[in-house]
């Protein structure tokens, strides 16, 4: 079983701003996750070099993807990992203000390739439906090989049926929001047909102002062998 976390860490504060970084790492600890995809992370010296720490106190390796410029460093989306790191790619999405980007990484799990997406789309409904577009065609490329795609798509209505399945769709949990404070589920995990979700949960921490994604899952159809796609790069968008 492969187990999988999203958070959007706020910046590693809480809902009144107060600093939760520590207490975050020690939630992403306990959840002990093969992966972890983060949103809303800093790389630099105003708030901390985020990415780095949480590598640092689970003992993980950190990709990180930086989309707009904050003091002398930058800010962006993250993907912690214990597993080998085979790729990595950072694709900028088509955004009007503030900068948005996909994570694209190859993991190497139990000797198959698998790829992890994390993104963190606009909050303007014409940019956010642009960027969609984009991760939908690529999901369409991508149909033969197992695929996560995970983070804050700052919609309830994100979709990607029948390419991608809903974790929380797949498990009646749909209902439950993410964003507590607003009541919104726009916090997301899609899975390729490849996967069986064994289990998903919300984790009912306050560390930030959304809640930790976590779910299980199983392959369940036969995939590509690792030996017989060494020279695939990620895929970009048609």
């Amino acid at each position: 079983m492969l187990h999988i976390v999203s958070y959007n860490i706020h910046s590693g504060r809480d809902l009144f701003w107060r600093k939760r970084l520590q207490q975050m790492a020690q939630t992403l600890s306990e959840l002990n996750a093969d992966v972890i995809g983060l949103q809303e992370v800093h790389q630099n010296s105003k708030y901390g070099y985020q990415a780095d720490y949480l590598a640092g106190a689970l003992q993980y390796q950190s990709i990180f993807a930086p989309s707009i410029n904050i003091a002398d460093g930058t800010y962006g989306n993250a993907l912690l990992t214990r597993l080998p790191v085979l790729r990595t790619r950072i694709l900028s999405l088509p955004a009007r203000k503030e900068k948005r980007n996909l994570l694209q990484t190859t993991l190497l799990w139990k000797g198959t390739e698998i790829d992890v997406w994390v993104t963190h789309l606009s909050l303007n409904q014409v940019c956010r439906q642009d960027q969609i577009n984009v991760l939908t065609s690529m999901a369409k490329k991508h149909h033969h090989h197992p695929l996560i795609l995970v983070g804050d798509f700052n919609t309830r209505r994100a979709a990607f049926t029948p390419l991608l399945s809903d974790c929380a769709r797949e498990t009646d949990k749909h209902t439950q929001p993410t964003l507590p404070s607003f009541q919104r589920r726009i916090d997301y995990l899609f899975v390729s047909p490849h996967w069986k979700v064994r289990q998903y949960e919300l984790i009912g921490v306050r560390w930030s102002d959304h809640l930790p994604l976590t779910a299980t899952l199983e392959l369940h159809q036969p995939p590509v062998p690792a030996e017989q796609t060494t020279s695939r790069q990620p895929d970009g968008p048609a």
